[in-house]
């Protein structure tokens, strides 16, 4: 008797039963771990210290501004910016004087008040003679900032001056302020680093520059500070302490060096010091800028 054909199977059942049949791969063998070295013990790390921050009240000695060199042996500290405005006998009572060591150059350190709002400000400018520790002071004099600056030199340097005649024919004249750009856009003036205006050009060209920004400032009543910067030896030490991030610049001039730096106080009367060891030999010339208040502000902000 013959058989009853059979069903066809479906796909899906087709599939099931090849895939029945299919040979499952062999599962790799675990490989064999090697045993484990030991670990060396970690050395404990060490994070580098962190600069530490200034206290309110600072030791003397922690950033060098510069160097100046003085071969006549008596140094002048006083505002740079009065020899543009006073004769020189007048001039000269306003130079705080000391004698200093001739045969070396002496660096000029600040030392920073404290943090907050007083980080950037300064305690005290020194000029450094010795390495002793400080045990007594004699005050010998102030000197009166009138534009927010004061220089330490050699005596001698003020024969040699040039404040406002140009060394190289040439000046700058930059303007800044409220209205600035209303100038700016009227004499076609580019931007530079502290306003607007002309860098290195020729000191007649400055000149009439100035001349025509001044008349344009009257008429419109424009705010706005202008300045004729001919390249003197002035104009040279004021551009290298606006480039420093410390606001301090040396200039070399007659066979010394020179430094002026910015008060970070702006205007006002400085007292200066001779600070001597307990042997009585010198060990610095301390213009101290912070005042007594300053001081005592920034000593409780510390202990906040």
């Amino acid at each position: 008797m013959a058989k009853p054909p059979s069903r066809p199977k479906s796909k899906r059942g087709a599939k099931a039963s090849r895939s029945a049949f299919r040979a499952k791969p062999a599962k790799p063998k675990p490989k064999r771990k090697a045993p484990a070295k030991p670990k060396a013990r970690a050395k404990p790390r060490t994070k580098p210290k962190a600069r530490a921050r200034p206290r309110a009240v600072t030791t003397f000695g922690e950033l060098v501004l510069g160097k100046i060199t003085v071969p006549s042996g008596r140094v002048g500290i006083f505002d740079l910016g009065l020899i543009g405005y006073l004769p020189r006998p007048a001039l000269e009572p306003a130079i705080v004087i000391a004698d200093v060591p001739a045969d070396r150059p002496l660096p000029v350190i600040d030392a920073r008040l404290g943090r907050g709002r007083f980080s950037d400000s300064w305690d005290q400018v020194s000029i450094v003679l010795g390495d002793g520790v400080v045990s007594s002071s004699k005050k010998l004099g102030e000197a009166a900032a009138d534009f927010a600056r004061l220089a330490c030199m050699d005596l001698a340097l003020l024969d040699h001056w040039e404040h406002e005649d140009s060394l190289d024919g040439r000046a700058d004249f930059v303007f800044s302020g409220r209205d600035e750009r209303l100038l700016a856009a009227a004499m076609v003036a580019p931007r530079q680093a502290d306003g607007y205006g002309w860098v290195d050009v020729k000191l007649a060209d400055a000149e009439a520059r100035s001349d025509v920004a001044a008349r344009k400032k009257a008429e419109n009543k424009w705010l706005l500070t202008m300045e004729l910067r001919p390249h003197s030896h002035h104009y040279q030490i004021a551009a290298a302490s606006r480039a420093n991030r410390l606001g301090a610049g040396t200039l070399e001039l007659a066979g010394a060096q020179m430094l002026m730096f910015l008060t970070t106080w702006g205007n006002g009367v400085f007292p200066i010091y001779l600070d001597r060891d307990a042997a009585d030999r010198p060990v610095r010339i301390r213009i101290q800028l912070a005042s007594a208040d300053a001081r005592s502000m920034a000593a409780a902000e510390a202990r906040r």
